[in-house]
């Protein structure tokens, strides 16, 4: 993400998004971007090999009220997540990513984010009907869930 970083900062300028979720960061501890004369606050979960690769961030205006949840830095899932709260109660935004080598359990993970949440990025899992010939573990997983 750190070679994206203008990009980034050109799509919050044309668009300004309230939360933006982002995939396959690639930070460690060392390496990571800000985002200057902005009103963002950037909260991520790097892989936990702290490796650069894999890894979630969720970036929300600092104006609104949230509080950043407990990571999740597993090997087949990486994801930061915020909660806020408006009219209708608490909910939980995430920014997840599932690396294609791992069979993932997901149900797991979704009971971390609480009864109302959105968690978007990439799983990685493939879509029957693009491929009849081939399925996949996490085809079947989602519908477990």
């Amino acid at each position: 993400m750190c070679q994206h970083a203008q990009e980034i900062k050109l799509f919050i300028q044309t668009f300004n998004p309230d939360i933006l979720l982002v995939s396959e960061t690639h930070f460690t501890n060392r390496s990571y971007i800000t985002i200057p004369n902005y009103e963002y606050n950037i909260h991520y979960s790097n892989h936990p090999d702290e490796a650069a690769h894999g890894g979630t961030a969720v970036i929300i205006k600092q104006n609104i009220k949230h509080y950043v949840r407990a990571e999740y830095r597993h090997e087949n899932i990486q994801a930061a997540s915020i909660a806020a709260e408006d009219n209708t109660g608490e909910k939980t935004v995430s920014a997840i990513y599932c690396p294609p080598k791992h069979h993932n359990k997901y149900g797991r993970f979704f009971k971390t984010l609480g009864n109302r949440f959105l968690a978007g990025g990439d799983y990685n899992a493939k879509n029957i009907f693009w491929d009849l010939d081939s399925r996949l573990q996490k085809e079947e997983s989602y519908i477990k869930i």
